[in-house]
């Protein structure tokens, strides 16, 4: 993917509101421009030195999504060839992975033979302040389809913000579990101390001092209780 040349930077609440240059041949991503913190909404596109602006859709037949500058010339498009014209296209692809369907929008740009293609362009927002004006039920249907999954977005980012919400108020305890050793004091009720003796858990140890288990510690004898002789 060929880069465009970018100049006189300008920060935004959004990213860097830049000027961009681009020539024939030159495919522009706007997921990337965000990725690198330029303002894919508010910054201007320069094609061949003319800025990009966008235009009117064409009011020919089979002519659909097609945008320019409206000509009175009995012509193909009805649109001035000698302005960008731009061509807008809107593909549903559906990922059978995760079981989502995306909407994407590509824009290309034609302007004297030349070329220049727009990923990831938004009708909503119009992208690089290239704006379109919809007449025909084809890009209207393009315009709704993407409102549709930014409303999808949207309200996917409240349910997931919500269950988050719901599992910090509800805090899950944790309870673990620690061996007796022959060297550890454990007391009754009463203050008295039991006396540790491995018996069948003497072949395990910890550093050493040999595991006390629950067969072990039935019955052990109690030091200083005077209501109880045994565990029970």
């Amino acid at each position: 993917m060929t880069k465009a040349t970018s100049l006189d930077t300008q920060q935004t609440s959004t990213g860097h509101r830049e000027t961009l240059y681009a020539c024939d041949n030159q495919i522009i991503d706007c997921k990337v421009l965000e990725s690198k913190g330029i303002d894919s909404i508010n910054s201007k596109l320069y094609f061949m030195g003319i800025e990009l602006t966008g235009g009117t859709e064409s009011n020919k037949p089979y002519n659909e999504c097609f945008f320019g500058e409206l000509d009175s010339k009995d012509n193909n498009l009805g649109l001035d060839e000698s302005k960008p014209i731009y061509h807008l296209i809107g593909e549903t692809d559906y990922d059978t992975k995760d079981s989502k369907e995306t909407f994407t929008q590509t824009l290309h740009i034609f302007l004297n033979g030349n070329t220049l293609t727009l990923l990831n362009y938004s009708l909503l927002d119009s992208s690089l302040n290239i704006k379109l004006e919809c007449n025909s039920s084809e890009s209207k249907e393009i315009q709704e389809k993407e409102k549709t999954q930014r409303e999808r977005k949207q309200q996917d980012s409240k349910t997931k913000d919500s269950s988050l919400v719901a599992r910090n108020d509800n805090p899950t305890s944790t309870a673990m579990l620690h061996p007796i050793l022959e060297d550890n004091e454990i007391k009754c009720p009463h203050n008295g101390i039991v006396k540790l003796k491995a018996n069948k858990g003497k072949p395990f140890t910890s550093k050493g001092i040999p595991l006390v288990l629950e067969s072990d510690l039935l019955n052990s004898s109690i030091i200083g209780c005077a209501k109880s002789k045994k565990v029970a």
